[in-house]
């Protein structure tokens, strides 16, 4: 319980209609979680277009809460309720959920890290390497949510403020000294981590994602910049020198330390010596540019992780860890050892010889990386079909679905597209999208099985030797949305159960003739 008057001390620019002393219970958003004494703010929802969060208000009062934040300040409300005007309700949803969780972010070190793809598999390596360094070490994500071990379901990439705010305030009495975080640019835009004090980010790349909600690419790219607008001089900040898009990202950015990661001697920490194989991956990062001398030095790098994007993700993580000081013995072993992150090119081998991966690639380029890097494993054996088995969301961006579909057709010898998310969405229609980008010459390649569960049946069943198979766009995701309805579904766990159907059954049946 928190006193009213304190908690707006966090706020600027804003009037009072009401009394101000006065106990706070919670910080609420949703009226449906209001009870006696909440604080209710009318934030404006993040559907397209946005629900008017004003429209709960009595809903609110009625539940419970003696005080609203509104942008509308001369709604009529009980003579016990407090009304705050602000210009920007979401904004002052995240300043007074860190102060009714006391600052939580002041008591921890926080690295956000930011991009279209890359950002779960880096913040899994920075865990890790934070870990074996004896960091206590907590970690906030689209696969969940990590205090230490324990893990806590999450329903955003990057929680609402206050949840956010409850999450730290719950790891610093956990004893936690450090968080990873992935920050999305839904996040970003909306305001969820203003207020969020960041002692380093990290960018990893910007490709065409989220349109539907950002508009256009630039747009999107200023909303991943705000991560680096917002870090404090003493603060240090790490990006992909081969994005296009990184010089952008730094352009504001007040931080002392800002260094360039990529593929050339010309940025600070270069990437070189590459090898790739079915096991993974090694590498050496030289330290170098402007880097202060004493973090000037070479690296060796060893990971079971495989492809090209999983070198730029274990070389992000390596090179903040070494600039923060963590000894390099420790970065080696942790990142020798990571088993990255759940859904992020998990290999599972067919007893018919046949490589299955499970990647969350659902943006144009994340499916074109993953599956050029099938296509560098194919070349290592020499011999190999590459399928795809893939798929668009539902009332998300519709324009990146051909591109998809063109990239699929261009790099896979069969394509299979099926449902991913359709949520309300027509699957046919979806699929029809997909298509628009297979020319003629490739559609021969192509068949359409709706059934995500009939797509990795066909996929597997027909399956040979040395092939690869890539079921991306769900990943770590353990659910279908179709329709309202949430559905159990794993692709990992589709293709295990479906093996023992398949290949076990099929042998038995071989060995009783």
């Amino acid at each position: 319980m928190k006193n009213l008057s304190t908690l707006l001390s966090a706020l600027n620019g804003f009037t009072v209609f009401g009394q101000t002393e006065k106990p706070v219970s919670s910080i609420e958003y949703d009226s449906r979680s209001c009870q006696e004494f909440s604080l209710f703010v009318a934030i404006p929802g993040s559907t397209i277009p946005p629900v008017d969060g004003n429209l709960f208000i009595h809903d609110a009062i009625a539940r419970g809460a003696k005080t609203i934040i509104t942008d509308v300040p001369d709604c009529e409300v009980p003579h016990d309720v407090t009304i705050i005007g602000v210009p920007d309700t979401r904004i002052a949803l995240s300043r007074i959920s860190n102060a009714f969780y006391d600052f939580p972010s002041k008591q921890l070190r926080i690295f956000g890290v930011t991009g279209t793809n890359g950002k779960t598999s880096t913040t899994f390596l920075l865990k890790s390497i934070l870990e074996a360094s004896g960091e206590p070490t907590g970690l906030i994500g689209t696969t969940g949510n990590y205090i230490g071990d324990e893990r806590i379901a999450a329903t955003h990439t990057t929680p609402e403020s206050p949840h956010l705010c409850q999450l730290l305030s719950m790891m610093v009495r956990r004893g936690i000294k450090t968080v990873v975080m992935e920050v999305s640019s839904h996040a970003l835009a909306l305001h969820r981590v203003e207020g969020i004090r960041f002692a380093g980010a990290i960018f990893t790349n910007l490709t065409h994602d989220h349109l539907d909600f950002h508009g256009s690419m630039e747009k999107y790219a200023q909303a991943k910049k705000h991560l680096f607008d917002v870090l404090p001089k003493e603060a240090i900040a790490i990006v992909m020198g081969d994005s296009p898009y990184s010089y952008l990202m730094l352009s504001d950015c007040k931080a002392i330390e800002q260094y360039r990661v990529g593929r050339s001697n010309a940025f600070d920490v270069a990437i070189d010596l590459e090898n790739h194989s079915l096991s993974g991956s090694s590498y050496r990062l030289s330290f170098g540019g402007e880097i202060p001398e004493f973090y000037q030095t070479t690296m060796d790098i060893v990971s079971p992780l495989i492809g090209r994007f999983n070198i730029e993700n274990t070389a992000l993580a390596a090179s903040l860890s070494h600039l923060i000081g963590i000894e390099t013995k420790s970065i080696q072993h942790a990142l020798h050892s990571a088993e990255g992150a759940p859904g992020r090119m998990q290999k599972l081998r067919l007893p018919n010889g046949a490589l299955v991966l499970v990647d969350y690639a659902h943006t144009p380029d994340a499916l074109e990386k993953s599956l050029n890097t099938c296509l560098s494993l194919i070349n290592i054996t020499g011999k190999g079909r590459l399928t795809v088995v893939f798929g668009c969301g539902g009332d998300r961006d519709n324009t990146k679905r051909p591109l998809m579909g063109k990239i699929a057709s261009e790099l896979a010898n069969r394509i299979i597209i099926t449902d991913d998310n359709p949520r309300n969405e027509s699957s046919a229609d979806i699929i029809e999208d997909i298509k628009r980008g297979i020319d003629d010459a490739h559609m021969q390649q192509v068949i359409a099985i709706p059934d995500r569960l009939q797509a990795i049946s066909h996929a597997l069943q027909y399956s040979e030797d040395r092939e690869i198979i890539l079921i991306a766009g769900k990943g770590h995701e353990e659910y279908q949305i179709i329709g309202n309805e949430i559905i159990p579904f794993s692709d990992m766990n589709t293709v295990k159960s479906l093996i023992s159907t398949i290949f076990l059954s099929h042998s038995e049946g071989e060995s009783n003739v």
